[in-house]
């Protein structure tokens, strides 16, 4: 065993002169990475896919793009993953990565179950459930686009930049999802709160309609 911690440690300190054992060593914390954060969001995705590939396969066309934008970042997930070895452990490890598949992957669940509701809902015309999928559609796009933008990070054309700017550029694309998850909860919100005023107000009308013929 002392042996085994001997080897590793000298190899540990070989990092910057040995490329190819580099990438041996580097091995263990990227599948660390990987089972700590990667399996709970593939997890995740995976089953919002299935759930909605159930409900597509029955004919409710809004969930396809559940399906789609799950399935999406489950493959942008595996890109960043697999690109790891060709960035630092610093870059690696950096919470704010896990964060961007986070809030990706509630903007998805988000639509998933407010999509749902909403085209259960009677007081929901197929019209406005038509037009509220399709700004759903765009807000869906630009938090995927968000995800690709941060494989970036991981391509040969940008493994010259440096541990900070590697770290500020995921900084930024943190604050743009963030900012992406507030608009669809703001949203879907406006979206419940019509839905719930269109079923008050067909309550009502019929509350007097039951009293006026009551007279």
């Amino acid at each position: 065993m002392k042996t085994k911690i001997t080897l590793l440690s000298l190899a540990l300190l070989g990092l910057g002169i040995n490329k190819a054992s580099a990438q041996l060593v580097v091995t263990a914390p990227v599948l660390e990475v990987q089972s700590g954060v990667q399996t709970g969001l593939q997890n995740t995705m995976k089953g919002l896919s299935s759930a909605a590939n159930v409900l597509v396969k029955a004919g409710v066309k809004e969930q396809e793009l559940t399906k789609v934008f799950s399935e999406k970042n489950l493959q942008l997930a595996k890109t960043w993953y697999d690109g790891l070895l060709q960035v630092s452990s610093a870059v690696r490890g950096y919470r704010r990565v896990q964060s961007v598949f986070e809030k990706q992957g509630r903007i998805i669940q988000n639509y998933s179950t407010a999509i749902e509701t909403l085209r259960q809902s009677p007081y929901v015309a197929p019209e406005q459930l038509s037009a509220m999928t399709t700004i759903y559609t765009k807000m869906l796009t630009e938090s995927a686009n968000t995800l690709s933008d941060l494989q970036t990070i991981v391509s040969p054309a940008m493994l010259k930049m440096t541990d900070a700017d590697r770290m500020r550029f995921i900084d930024k694309l943190d604050a743009k999802i963030t900012d992406q998850l507030g608009l669809i909860n703001y949203f879907t919100q406006r979206n419940l709160v019509q839905m719930h005023l269109a079923e008050q107000k067909a309550q009502d009308a019929q509350a007097l309609n039951a009293l006026m013929g009551a007279r």
